[in-house]
């Protein structure tokens, strides 16, 4: 292979190299000149990677690593290079929103942005797999490095708590998506998403082989599991809370956007013809139906009974995987332009999502408070802070799905594909969950302006960086132009889906 043939892949590889030279500087450089220099070379490295896949955008599809019969291991098309822009805008902004963190939180800065830069690539590698081998193994680089991270304050309690309960759930969730490739290339002979495709086509024997159902099932709760899907969701909110405040709102888009895509990929491609068929088709909808509505339903009904800002935004987190899984009931039932729309709600998830968590970061520097204050600490920010407080309720309303946000249109575009589906109920319990969810991110609101300011309040501990403001504007601005303008984004997603065949 042609060093031309991997141009294409270029992009993860200047995030690996970036990563690699954070490494390297740490280790040749003074302490004074990580704090100055790190998050500058991390978010230059994101920079360079975003410009490569602007200009590829239009390229043809690129097949890579053909193995037996002329088939890719990996397939860079518009799709992949679709998330691989959401991935890459996630963790440039992370990395803006880090610095004030960074600096003074008792741990080197070179493997803080390093596990950042190969986490990312290995998602870029999870959402361009074509066989599901090479989808394991950039799913284990991305949640080793996600491991690393949230356990990255050793002397944290807290966080070592968290990271530990995040590395065995996810080291559960592991042996299951394992068993379940170890039964689909028992039954299929192979794990490349062409041939299932084949092999759940309509009229197939093995498309009524028990052990390929139990083994596709195993699969998806892995996938169940990166969601935070219930009843995979149990170490959400204890990781959340537990990671620093700039990890926390990475894994909560990062993580989510990587795992949905490469889904949507599998049903696109792989799943297709169980999700066609009179055979099995009718089950596996059914169990999507079912995971979204429990997801619903289970994440907003824990999130009204948090008082932690934190473990409010982790459970509401569980709700809109919710809403993506009615978006993948449709494209189940052959509605492609749900997958559109679930590119579009994954995109203005990301900067609302990350903008809130950059938000919440802010006043824990500006404030000097724990990153578990509960809703009763921030009575009266919206006065002593009232930037950071106005873009806070912008991040809100956009999360509770209100006009006119980026989060109206995303669910706007998921449930109207649903309805076209014919998923009426479906979409009902998506619009119940979303007015529950209106209650509890009002609170925050609520919070922030119509509550007494405590006396005496408390003495602003540090100034945060220039670089947290920068990466708030940027998900202010994401917010706002996907809500005024949201017609560039839907057709680029629709000619993404388009490019999976």
């Amino acid at each position: 292979m042609s060093v031309n043939e991997l141009l294409p892949l270029l992009p993860a590889g200047v995030l690996v190299v970036f990563g690699l030279l954070l490494l390297l500087y740490e280790v040749f450089s003074n302490q004074s000149e990580q704090r100055r220099y790190s998050a500058h070379l991390a978010v230059l490295g994101f920079a360079i990677a975003l410009t490569v896949v602007a200009f590829q955008l239009r390229d043809p599809t690129a097949s890579l690593f053909l193995g037996p019969g002329g088939l890719a291991s990996l397939v860079v098309d518009a799709f992949a290079r679709v998330a691989f822009i959401l991935l890459m805008v996630a963790g440039l902004v992370a990395c803006l929103l880090s610095p004030g963190y960074a600096k003074n939180a008792g741990h080197s800065l070179g493997e803080y942005y390093g596990l950042l830069m190969f986490s990312v690539a290995g998602m870029m590698i999870m959402v361009s797999a074509a066989d599901l081998a090479t989808f394991f193994v950039g799913l284990e680089t991305m949640s080793v490095a996600v491991y690393a991270l949230t356990a990255l304050r050793r002397r944290d309690v807290r966080s070592t708590e968290a990271a530990l309960k995040y590395f065995l759930m996810g080291a559960f969730a592991t042996a299951f998506f394992l068993f379940g490739l170890a039964l689909v290339f028992g039954t299929v002979g192979s794990l490349h998403l062409t041939h299932l495709a084949e092999a759940m086509s309509t009229g197939t024997t093995l498309l009524r082989e028990p052990l390929l159902h139990v083994g596709l099932l195993l699969i998806l709760v892995g996938f169940a599991f990166k969601v935070a899907a219930f009843p995979f969701h149990m170490w959400a909110p204890d990781a959340y809370e537990g990671a620093p405040t700039p990890v926390t709102g990475f894994m909560a888009v990062a993580v989510k956007t990587a795992a949905f895509v490469s889904l949507l990929r599998l049903i696109v491609v792989g799943f297709d013809g169980a999700m066609s068929s009179q055979t099995g088709g009718a089950s596996w909808t059914v169990l999507l139906e079912a995971l979204s509505i429990s997801t619903i339903l289970v994440g907003n009904a824990l999130a009204l009974t948090q008082r932690s800002i934190k473990r409010m935004l982790a459970y509401s987190s569980v709700a809109h995987s919710g809403y993506v899984f009615i978006g993948l009931t449709a494209v189940a039932e052959g509605e492609a332009s749900a997958g559109a729309g679930i590119l579009f709600y994954l995109a203005a998830y990301t900067a609302m999502t990350l903008g809130a968590f950059g938000v919440l970061a802010y006043l824990e520097r500006r404030e000097g408070g724990s990153e578990a204050e509960r809703f009763g600490a921030y009575a009266g920010i919206g006065f002593r802070h009232p930037a950071a407080s106005a873009l806070m309720a912008l991040f809100v309303v956009s999360l509770a799905g209100l006009p006119p946000t980026g989060g109206f249109f995303g669910k706007l575009f998921v449930f109207s594909a649903a309805l076209r589906a014919g998923h009426t109920g479906l979409v009902l319990i998506g619009v119940l969950g979303s007015v529950i969810g209106v209650y509890y991110y009002l609170r925050v609101i609520v919070a922030f302006y119509m509550r007494d300011v405590p006396e005496p309040g408390p003495t602003p501990s540090a100034t945060p960086s220039a670089e947290l403001g920068f990466g708030l504007l940027i998900a202010a601005i994401l917010v706002v132009v996907l809500g005024v303008v949201p017609g560039p984004l839907i057709e680029l997603g629709r000619a993404a889906i388009a490019s999976l065949g």
